[in-house]
């Protein structure tokens, strides 16, 4: 076990969270990685200690910005709700990785994720003050991607979504919509890379994805369409 997990276990023992709080910050990148880590494995192997160890995880991300190497390993959602509190905390939202992905990127694109979870991030727009997630959205990476456009592009699951989880999404879609102004050669790039995908039989005219796409781009269906042929 990692020393400073170790240390970090003794000190909740004693229930001493100013010294976890020290600890934290004291502690290198490595190191935080593996505390954070600890706690969300902690979390889940009981529902009486998850919001221990989410409100732990939250206080000492207020102290320290979260290292990239966690952001990178939010990438589904039970992670994504975990971690959600602490990534309010130093702009976490915003924080990227090398490729310029937020968590936002890395959860909408991982292929194990068959439908992201739209209909939460919508709830905390809606419910909650969060001006940085509002600001995840528009970001893009270094592909001049954002989040939902990623999902777009590189999400190979293109069974229709749920009803609730589509009308998110489109929620979704409309706030980044607000935020910076779509590009037609975005649309043509995420249809580049849609043509290569062994499943691009199942897009026709009545899939989501082409719906969606149509609905973000202001064009027809039939425009989406012509340029994935």
């Amino acid at each position: 076990m990692d020393p400073s997990v170790s240390a970090l276990i003794s000190l909740i023992k004693q229930h001493n969270l100013p010294e976890i709080s020290e600890l934290y910050t004291r502690s290198n990148s490595s190191e935080n990685i593996a505390q954070l880590k600890f706690m969300y494995q902690s979390a889940q192997q009981s529902p009486e200690v998850y919001s221990f160890y989410q409100d732990l995880c939250t206080k000492v991300s207020a102290s320290k910005a979260m290292p990239i190497g966690v952001i990178a390993g939010i990438n589904d959602p039970a992670r994504f709700t975990f971690f959600t509190p602490a990534l309010k905390q130093n702009n976490g939202f915003s924080q990227a990785n090398e490729q310029g992905n937020t968590a936002l990127h890395i959860l909408f694109t991982n292929p194990h994720n068959s439908v992201p979870p739209f209909n939460y991030i919508r709830s905390l727009l809606l419910f909650e003050s969060n001006e940085g997630l509002i600001q995840a959205l528009k970001q893009r990476n270094n592909q001049q991607l954002t989040a939902i456009e990623c999902y777009f592009a590189y999400n190979t699951h293109f069974d229709n979504l749920p009803a609730h989880e589509l009308s998110a999404l489109l929620a979704l879609i409309e706030a980044q919509a607000q935020l910076l102004t779509q590009q037609e050669t975005v649309l043509a790039a995420i249809c580049k890379k849609l043509k290569a995908s062994e499943h691009a039989h199942q897009l026709s005219e009545d899939n989501h994805r082409i719906l969606l796409l149509a609905s973000t781009y202001k064009v027809s269906v039939s425009a989406v369409c012509d340029l994935l042929e």
